[in-house]
């Protein structure tokens, strides 16, 4: 999380940082994290993870929703800043580097950009499990809604640069003591550079 959050902090286009957790005991040291390091935060329902952005961002006030998940904390900041600039000119509902599938982006690089008003609807209408759980998962069934996803010139989607397993867990110390505090600022090309060596 502190990687993640030193990262997002090097953007120059998010206004905002809120961490989005549950009301589970075990997330009270999000929380502490979250005060500690002067975050703004938000608990809500732990399945839920639709209500629960939706209740973030109402009570935050937020415009336009930026979904990046805890198990990437290597988002560059760089492509993040070109994907709000991309959002905000062609005038879309939602925007993402993953979805509709397949993705040109290495996993672990998974940004998703949608307005409130999107947001609200899914909140009220959204009646899977499915949907309430993955949050854009009924955005991005529907027609209504402007939706495009950004590629790259190179498919790169054969690196893993997410942690979901012990062997991402391990990749990623291994990542972190090759390039001890520049971890928060390197950017995905020059860690893909390292991987491939």
């Amino acid at each position: 999380l502190k990687v993640l959050i030193k990262r997002l902090k090097k953007s120059k286009k998010v206004k905002n940082i809120i961490v989005a957790t549950t009301k589970q005991k075990e997330d009270d040291k999000i929380v502490k994290f979250c005060v500690s390091n002067s975050l703004k935060y938000f608990r809500g329902s732990k399945n839920n993870v639709l209500m629960r952005y939706y209740e973030a961002s109402k009570k935050y006030k937020i415009k336009n929703i930026i979904r990046i998940t805890s198990d990437c904390p290597l988002i560059d900041p760089v492509i993040l800043d070109k994907m709000i600039i991309e959002f905000k000119k062609k005038n879309l509902d939602y925007l993402s580097n993953t979805y509709p599938e397949p993705s040109t982006y290495p996993d672990g690089m998974d940004i998703e950009i949608f307005t409130y008003r999107s947001l609200e609807l899914a909140n009220k209408y959204a009646k899977k499990k499915s949907e309430k759980e993955h949050v854009t998962v009924y955005i991005r069934k529907q027609k209504k809604f402007k939706i495009l996803r950004t590629d790259l010139t190179k498919n790169k989607s054969n690196y893993r640069l997410t942690v979901d397993y012990l062997k991402d867990y391990n990749l990623f110390k291994n990542l972190i003591d090759e390039f001890k505090n520049k971890i928060f600022f390197v950017g995905m090309n020059e860690i893909i550079r390292f991987l491939d060596k």
